[in-house]
């Protein structure tokens, strides 16, 4: 039932979708678990960017990220229907872990993973699948909607995976 971030994070340096060196988001970044696991991932080299709306979450992120040692976190508080504040064109990927379900308006944050990517850049998207008892009474999109918001905006779908009541997509621009 629950995520294994550890698990997903290994995966995606398997398959190379993030690497050393890279610079990607994390929209939504909430405590900062995988903020941190991504971090690792690109090393010194490389940047992540800690995007939430909440100053709780990115205070704990960032708590986090100073207990680890991890320097190569911004944190960055916006609201991601609007903007993330950085630059078109700037990021190698933007992961987003259960952060669409959260969203009246998800279209409007794939859109904006669409301008901050370079072409060719990845959209990682983790989800909870409706069944998955954590989230009952939640507005969980079904996968089709969030395939076709993709798809609108311009991504192509290159790999989807179901893990235990979660779906990973792996998109690119």
């Amino acid at each position: 039932m629950f995520v294994r971030p550890g698990e997903i994070i290994e995966f995606l340096k398997e398959k190379k979708y993030i690497h050393q060196g890279l610079n990607g988001a994390d929209f939504g970044c909430g405590s900062g678990y995988f903020t941190t696991l991504l971090a690792n991932v690109v090393g010194v080299n490389g940047n992540i960017y800690a995007i939430d709306i909440d100053d709780d979450a990115l205070n704990s992120a960032r708590e986090l990220a100073e207990n680890l040692r991890i320097k190569n976190i911004r944190f960055l508080k916006q609201d991601l229907e609007k903007s993330s504040g950085l630059n078109p064109s700037s990021l190698d990927f933007v992961f987003a872990s259960q952060i669409l379900y959260q969203s009246d308006k998800p279209e409007l944050i794939t859109k904006e993973a669409f301008r901050i990517l370079k072409n060719n850049g990845v959209l990682i998207i983790l989800e909870p699948t409706s069944y998955n008892y954590l989230f009952f009474g939640q507005n969980i999109h079904q996968p089709e909607k969030i395939e076709k918001i993709c798809e609108e905006v311009g991504f192509k779908l290159i790999e989807k995976r179901n893990l235990n009541n979660y779906i990973l997509w792996i998109y690119q621009k």
